[in-house]
C-alpha cells in the first residue's frame, strides 16, 4: 500500500523526483525508499505541477486540480541545463 502525504502538513519535505499517475502525484521523498502520494485537504490527489529554478535553486510547485489548494517544495538533485 502507497503511504499518502497530506499537502497541509508536508512542511519540510525534500523532494527527489515526481510522477503523475491516474493515481494522482507521486513523490520520491528525502529519507524514503518508495513514493508517496500527495494528497490534498480536499481528499483529491490529482496535481497541477510546474518545476521552477530560481537563483539556482529548484522548487516543485503544485495546485490541487479540484480545489486550487497550493504547495511549494524544494527539489535536490535538480541541476541546470549547460548554456
Amino acid at each position: 500500500m502507497t503511504r499518502e502525504v497530506r499537502v497541509d502538513s508536508s512542511q519540510g519535505i525534500i523532494v527527489r523526483g515526481w510522477k503523475s499517475a491516474s493515481e494522482g502525484l507521486f513523490l520520491q521523498i528525502r529519507a524514503q525508499d518508495e513514493a508517496v502520494r500527495l494528497v490534498c485537504r480536499c481528499d483529491r490527489g490529482h496535481w497541477l505541477v510546474r518545476e521552477q529554478i530560481s537563483g539556482g535553486v529548484a522548487s516543485l510547485s503544485v495546485t490541487c486540480h479540484g480545489c486550487g489548494t497550493r504547495g511549494t517544495f524544494a527539489m535536490e538533485g535538480v541541476t541546470l541545463p549547460a548554456p
